[in-house]
């Protein structure tokens, strides 16, 4: 085969894959999650299969088994000591005094009001209440309970099949840890074959490397974010870590949904139990703090310890990539842009390097 031909054909195969991602992206986030449980099992799926006696040899699948349900109960046992501090959270929701809230509210609307109107800004017939009354209004008017309840069916089917599918595709990753990588060289044809392996090893090296540091950051950030908060009295400290630490796998958006979250979580039991002004904005700026804070020391000390070297990649590059990925594939596209657009690096480098300097492939400087 020709270089022009060959060129032409991995051309074709990657612009097929990519297509197929875009068309099955729920498919290919189910296998990309059962490949990183599979990566998490393995040691213990290696461990159980050292279990020899004189006539005994556990099989791989049942080893398999008992890796999965070690993944099924840790997840299990972490969402069980959530769901308390979620229910006690939703309660302090509940009790939350709106009367005083919306007078707080009327009374801040009148100041602006005045103000607005002394500064020539609104005329003295309008009213900032009334508005926001009649927004309220449109909303609730404009909301079908039959079509929420459809949502939430909808959703709960959703995340049925998700788990099934995500189980049922780990088991058979910790049974056979090159099932995906099988079915996709069988996809490709038998021309390219030759750098599948190179790229396979390359890739699940890389992976492994980055994945493993992502953990260690989200435990780190949500450690320091609890702390702090419990350190500083902030309600619900624990809760917040948690949130903290599982939204910082979003780049850029994460710590900023998790700071916001992290503020009506720790600032809805003083809501509740009617608290002075001057009080909850004090815990606002503490909780503000520790995530100003946690975010600073990630991205100047966490971030380039732990990770900076897993991808090899100009930060610059990084923000571009993420950013492209997120306008098509929104937060999952923004979650797996990184290890997507690694095996795209490894895949140009295997093929492409000899039309590149070595620097301009792997980035380094």
């Amino acid at each position: 085969m020709t270089n022009n031909k060959k060129i032409l054909l991995i051309v074709i195969v990657l612009a097929a894959f990519c297509f197929a991602g875009w068309l099955f992206t729920d498919i290919f986030v189910y296998m990309f999650i059962a490949v990183f449980l599979a990566i998490l099992g393995s040691p213990l799926v290696d461990l159980l299969m050292r279990i020899k006696s004189k006539k005994f040899s556990m099989p791989r699948s049942a080893a398999a088994a008992i890796t999965l349900m070690v993944i099924i109960t840790a997840f299990s046992g972490i969402f069980y000591f959530l769901i308390p501090l979620v229910i006690n959270e939703i309660k302090h929701l509940k009790d939350i005094n709106t009367v005083q809230i919306i007078s707080g509210l009327q009374l801040k609307l009148a100041e602006w009001e005045f103000w607005l109107q002394n500064k020539g800004l609104i005329t003295s017939d309008v009213h900032l209440s009334d508005s926001l009354a009649q927004q309220v209004n449109n909303l609730i008017d404009s909301f079908d309970i039959t079509s929420f309840v459809g949502n939430i069916s909808g959703l709960i089917g959703l995340l049925v099949i998700s788990v099934f599918s995500v189980l049922f595709m780990t088991f058979f990753a910790l049974k056979d840890t090159h099932v995906f990588w099988k079915l996709i060289k069988k996809m490709i044809p038998t021309e390219l074959r030759d750098h599948f392996d190179h790229i396979l090893a390359e890739t699940k090296r890389q992976l492994i490397r980055y994945f493993g540091g992502v953990l260690i950051e989200m435990t780190a950030v949500g450690t320091l974010e609890g702390l702090l908060c419990w350190a500083l009295g902030v309600p619900n400290a624990l809760l917040i870590g948690v949130i903290g630490g599982a939204l910082n796998i979003i780049p850029y958006v994460g710590p900023l949904i998790a700071g916001i979250c992290g503020v009506l979580i720790g600032v809805s039991p003083l809501l509740a139990t009617g608290g002075a002004g001057a009080s909850i904005t004090a815990l606002l700026i503490k909780i503000v703090a520790v995530f100003i804070v946690v975010k600073l020391l990630d991205d100047f000390i966490l971030q380039p310890i732990i990770s900076g070297k897993s991808v090899n990649a100009h930060p610059l590059e990084i923000f571009v990539v993420i950013l492209v990925a997120g306008k098509v594939g929104g937060i999952f596209g923004m979650i797996f842009a990184v290890p997507a657009y690694t095996l795209l690096r490894i895949i140009i480098r295997e093929f492409f390097s000899q039309y590149y300097h070595e620097e301009e492939i792997t980035g380094s400087e």
